[in-house]
């Protein structure tokens, strides 16, 4: 076979028939997936590599070097670059030579070949696609060009019909796509609506709507499966979106009609709590079509995250997103209330009565969780009927403890290092009753929790269940719920709108020697309220109360296992998040005036960081700036006094500052500070005392460096439910771009891609 310049043996052929085979089946293991359709893309890579092999028979040295250069040059490994060198080595061997060495020319594209076919990603995604695709075509047309007018007609006319297939398959795809484009629009809009029904509640629309979707899916399914669509599977780019109207459409569509099925056996209207009873039997009775209804969500959060492929164009891309994300938040409200139909009832009484303790709270005086704790309710349940059996002052419980005998606290060392020199602890480890004033001090409801069991048994000599934490913003969002409370004494009814203000701030305006009975009464009024009369069904119930208790105004922890799993899952654990490897901040104030001035405590929290993909380094400082709105007078000295023999108005604070990295240094108004450093949960804690005068400001700033694990930049935030949220700015640069402003209401994870809630600090942080 003759050629511009190298001549071509039948011996060659042989050769390079062997080598462009060989080439071809290594070439199809690459990886590489220009359609997404499972055989096609091995087949397609294996063609390309097999045709650069062939060409490169005839291809002048001097490409042959400039490909192997660029694949030397990309490829990221040592040992991809020593195959690369060969194949450069090879390339200039046969130009020195000045021989046809078509083997030699073959066995350099080779190497060169399978470098590029397995190039790591770039700057854009893509780019190593383009650049490995470009090269190849490149030696290609300078190998043929050097062939044979008869082969280069024939490589000409099979290039035309690639094309003209290509063409035919994006043409036909067009068409399908045009035809369904009205059920797509409706189908994935009836999705929408369905999952944002379904996540507020309206399990009946919700069901109509998915039945709907469902329907135009198929129908959109059913059109992309046309022959004249089918030819789009071969077509890189173009596969990806056929795959969307198909496999997406299809499963979408199955899982909107499985979750409709179960929504139409599902009636949660009956399970409304009158007079403090709720059926059990019909709790119980939801778990199958609710685990059902989990299932079918799950699979259709799983079909859109698996269907969002890169090669998607940026508007169909988007749109995938959001679908997706709704899906996965309706996916995790699933999987809640699923739990809840089967966990639930146990939490009811339906295998023995369950005794709860009910803490309620006040950030007035803050503490790591929510506040000082004023007074208590034992609630019990058996078989779905809820009663308060218990109600107190904490004087009580403080009287109790100090009587208990052989009492031993279980907690860990890291506990007792951290809180002990605020508990008073007796002899064998157990805190005197003074405690409890200081047993909320952990931003970490479990520990908490265990804590305040352990001496409410030791004291009252009864076993609790769980414990519930609950401050004024929650009794507010159960008012929502319930309705206004009378309180004798006051004026005017306590409701949503007016009960957190008053417990706050108002209520000082009361004779003190009146208050304690006054507080005691809103609290009591609350509870008799839920008790005593009808509450909405669930689904209302839980858009009333789910932002309080996510926000860690209504917190609960459980003795059982499985109860504290569906805690989680709900959302109200109110548990310091796990780190998981990640970066992360929590600023925590704890009340050390013994007055109520914390409603007069505004934070400010910035937090500036860099992240080195490379060595997993942060950089960060994060400044906290403290404002004390408290008058000097005009209060009682229960609220702007102190104990500590300070002016009155002044706010005395215990501020901690949580982090996984190394302070570096500390300042107090640009002035150089000492901080106590301490462990906890997996947290390195930073604190120091700080004193603001009344309408005073102060600037705390930490420099933090260290070395996270986390795959990629991850910030867990752990706010702290305040009298005043805080003020919150987020700003990570450096091979990550973070950004955040504003209120953040519930532990999150923030990273490139945005927020999102932690629900559950044992378990990974996914993406």
């Amino acid at each position: 076979m003759g050629t511009r310049r190298n001549t071509i043996t039948s011996a060659d052929c042989r050769a390079i028939a062997v080598l462009t085979g060989v080439s071809a089946l290594i070439a199809g293991f690459a990886g590489c997936q220009p359609t997404g359709s499972g055989w096609v893309d091995p087949v397609l890579t294996g063609l390309l590599a097999g045709l650069t092999v062939w060409a490169a028979a005839s291809a002048s040295w001097w490409a042959l070097v400039a490909m192997a250069a660029v694949a030397a040059l990309f490829t990221g490994s040592l040992i991809g670059g020593l195959v690369g060198l060969v194949g450069a080595a090879t390339a200039l061997m046969v130009g020195a030579r000045s021989e046809s060495l078509v083997v030699l020319r073959c066995v350099s594209a080779a190497c060169s070949v399978q470098l590029l076919l397995r190039l790591p990603s770039m700057n854009f995604f893509g780019a190593s696609a383009l650049l490995a695709g470009a090269t190849m075509v490149f030696v290609i047309v300078v190998g043929v060009q050097r062939r044979p007018r008869q082969v280069r007609r024939r490589v000409a006319l099979g290039a035309a019909a690639i094309a003209l297939l290509a063409l035919v398959g994006t043409a036909g795809l067009g068409i399908s796509a045009v035809r369904a484009r009205t059920d797509l629009r409706d189908g994935y809009l009836g999705l929408l609506d369905g999952l944002n029904q379904l996540q507020a509640g309206d399990t009946s629309q919700a069901e109509q709507s998915l039945r709907d979707s469902a329907r135009a899916l198929a129908d959109a399914e059913h059109e992309a499966k046309q022959p004249w669509a089918r030819l789009a599977t071969m077509v890189p780019v173009v596969a990806q979106h056929r795959d969307l109207m198909v496999s997406v459409a299809g499963a979408a569509a199955d899982s909107a009609l499985a979750a409709a099925d179960a929504l139409s056996v599902v009636d949660l209207d009956q399970l409304t709590i009158e007079n403090g009873v709720i059926d059990v039997a019909a709790v119980e009775t939801l778990a199958v079509p609710l685990g059902q209804l989990e299932r079918a969500v799950t699979d259709l959060r799983d079909t859109l995250g698996a269907v969002n492929s890169p090669w998607l164009i940026s508007p169909v891309a988007d749109r995938i997103q959001r679908y997706s994300g709704r899906a996965e938040q309706v996916a995790q409200q699933a999987e809640a209330t699923a739990a809840a139909a089967t966990i639930g009832p146990g939490m009811l009484g339906s295998d023995g009565t369950r005794r709860y303790l009910m803490a309620f709270t006040s950030p007035a005086e803050a503490r790591g969780l929510t506040g000082l704790m004023g007074n208590w309710a034992v609630i019990t349940i058996d078989e779905g009927r809820i009663q308060r059996t218990a109600f107190g002052r904490t004087a009580e419980l403080i009287a109790a403890t100090d009587t208990a005998e052989n009492a031993a606290l279980q907690a860990s060392d890291e506990y007792f290092e951290r809180y002990g020199p605020f508990g008073g602890f007796q002899s064998g480890g157990f805190p005197v009753g003074k405690f409890w004033s200081n047993v909320t001090m952990s931003p970490d409801m479990p520990t908490v929790a265990s804590v305040m069991a352990q001496m409410y048994e030791a004291g009252r000599g009864e076993t609790l269940d769980g414990v519930i934490v609950i401050d004024p913003a929650g009794l507010a969002a159960l008012l929502t719920a319930t309705g206004p409370i009378e309180v004798p004494g006051l004026a005017g009814p306590l409701d949503a709108s007016n009960l957190e203000q008053f417990l706050l701030v108002e209520q000082y305006s009361v004779a003190e020697g009146e208050r304690g009975d006054l507080l005691a009464a809103v609290a009591e009024a609350t509870l008799a309220r839920v008790l005593s009369g009808s509450l909405p069904p669930p689904q209302i119930l839980a858009r009333n109360l789910g932002p309080a208790a996510t926000s860690g105004h209504i917190v609960g922890w459980a003795v059982r296992p499985d109860d504290q799993r569906l805690l989680t899952l709900i959302g109200m654990n109110g548990a310091l998040p796990a780190l998981n490897g990640g970066d992360g901040l929590a600023v925590v104030t704890n009340n050390a005036s013994g007055s109520k001035i914390d409603s007069f405590l505004q934070r400010t929290v910035s937090y500036v960081a860099s992240y080195d993909s490379g060595s997993g380094e942060v950089t960060s400082t994060a400044t906290i700036q403290l404002e004390n709105t408290a008058p000097a007078t005009g209060y009682p000295d229960y609220v702007i006094g102190n104990i500590i023999g300070l002016p009155p108005g002044t706010n005395r604070t215990v501020l901690s500052v949580y982090s996984p990295l190394a302070f570096e240094t500390v300042t107090l108004d640009a002035q150089s500070v000492g901080a106590t450093s301490e462990t906890e949960l997996g947290w390195n804690v930073y604190s120091l005392y700080v004193d603001l005068a009344p309408g005073q400001s102060r600037t705390l700033t930490f420099t933090f460096r260290g070395v996270i694990d986390a795959d990629g930049y991850k910030l867990v935030m752990r706010p702290q439910p305040l009298a005043r949220p805080d003020e919150l700015s987020i700003d990570v640069s450096g091979d990550v771009n973070v950004q955040y402003e504003g209120e953040l209401a519930r532990s999150s994870v923030l990273d490139a891609s945005g927020s999102k809630a932690v629900r559950d600090p044992t378990i990974p942080i996914r993406d």
